[in-house]
């Protein structure tokens, strides 16, 4: 009964928390937010902090110059996009910064907080504005787009429900059974919920920075070259970026299609 009484419980948490939705401003994608702006902000300021310690700040003061330039009018024009359109809570607690790291690393990122991270070793391929607004306005759509409070929030669920599954399972079967149903769970949490999502929020980021890029001012059309670009370096180039953002020829072929069926913004 005790263990019952668990599950029910853990059903009943899951089911409250899957009303916590949020809306993907430019998508109208509905998503599942568990986790409050101040919550996830104060964990990526602490990241930040930490990483910025540590990270070799550029002295190409040129690349700096046209990074932070491109970074700006994107801000501009998103913030004033999405406070036009009623859309200014995507906006909430986003303190845009950007930064460029000396480093051949191919590699760029955003923190949920808005804080933008570039190694001057993807400028080999950013190496004009238009490309520089392509990664720009895909580690910007991840921010306003909240993929990291989501992200955590799949995982939280993912987490809770295999604590309670794993209870019955346990309770009937013995450890035997319940080690059997550990490793299938794992396997499908994965394969089932988490890494399709993952990949999901990639193509969503493509998007949204495609159009953030288009209001902006940008060539949305560098969108997919740059990408294409990427995969010509893939094989020359070890990095993160390359396991983060993955670069294929369906992802191309999305941003084509996105860039053909692309509304009036």
């Amino acid at each position: 009964m005790r263990k019952l009484v668990k599950i029910m419980a853990a059903v009943a948490v899951v089911a409250l928390l899957a009303a916590s939705c949020g809306v993907v401003s430019f998508t109208g994608r509905k998503q599942m937010l568990l986790f409050s702006d101040s919550e996830i902000m104060a964990l990526s300021d602490q990241s930040y902090s930490e990483f910025a310690k540590t990270a070799p700040v550029s002295s190409d003061a040129a690349a700096t110059r046209m990074l932070k330039g491109v970074g700006e009018k994107m801000v501009y024009a998103l913030e004033s996009y999405l406070k036009s359109h009623g859309q200014s809570s995507a906006l909430s607690g986003l303190k845009w910064e950007f930064m460029l790291v000396n480093s051949s690393e191919v590699n760029a990122f955003c923190m949920p907080s808005g804080k933008i991270v570039f190694y001057e070793g993807i400028l080999k391929y950013a190496d004009t504005p238009d490309y520089i607004a392509v990664v720009m306005g895909h580690e910007m759509a991840h921010a306003i787009a909240k993929h990291g409070n989501e992200r955590m929030s799949q995982q939280s669920v993912m987490n809770l429900l295999g604590s309670a599954a794993s209870e019955v399972i346990g309770a009937k079967k013995g450890a035997a059974a319940q080690s059997l149903f550990n490793l299938g769970f794992g396997i499908g949490s994965q394969a089932g919920v988490l890494l399709p999502y993952s990949r999901k929020h990639e193509y969503e980021a493509d998007k949204i920075g495609m159009y953030i890029m288009d209001i902006a001012g940008y060539d949305v059309n560098a969108a997919p070259a740059f990408w294409e670009k990427m995969i010509e370096g893939k094989t020359s180039a070890k990095s993160d970026f390359f396991s983060t953002h993955p670069s294929d020829k369906k992802r191309i072929a999305a941003l084509k299609e996105a860039i053909k069926t692309k509304p009036e913004l």
